[in-house]
């Protein structure tokens, strides 16, 4: 039964939520703001378990690239920022003594939104991660 004796929604009904109106995290540290550090860690560990001793292979590259951006996405999600929107940016490619320059822009509120990057390289590949946290509000 819901609040006053009615009956609780079932799975086919249309459940409608309220706003919040929450325009900032509850209480800031961890769990609620965008943490640099976790994600950081999250970022460079997972990177470095992927393409520790891997040779480029211009066939497989973009798939690995797709792999590493879920498998980031997925654990900093586990880290609990359930009111940011995460966007996850992974480029692969072979090195072979080429420079690289990379650049992102992204329009955000300096007070709650964050990003932390990483770059990993071997014998033959490099690889660039980026994690977007933005504030849902």
């Amino acid at each position: 039964m819901g609040d006053e004796g009615e009956p609780a929604p079932s799975v086919g009904d249309n459940v409608t939520f309220e706003n919040t109106y929450m325009q900032t995290p509850g209480e800031f540290g961890e769990g609620y703001k965008f943490m640099r550090g976790p994600v950081q860690k999250v970022l460079s560990d997972t990177i470095k378990e992927r393409l520790q001793g891997t040779t480029y292979d211009p066939l497989k590259s973009a798939q690995i690239a797709k792999e590493l951006a879920d498998t980031v996405k997925e654990r900093v999600k586990n880290l609990g920022y359930e009111r940011y929107k995460l966007v996850v940016q992974v480029t692969v490619g072979e090195k072979t003594g080429q420079a690289l320059r990379l650049a992102s822009r992204c329009l955000w509120d300096t007070a709650t939104d964050n990003f932390a990057s990483d770059f990993y390289e071997n014998s033959s590949v490099f690889c660039v991660g980026m994690v977007f946290g933005l504030y849902y509000e």
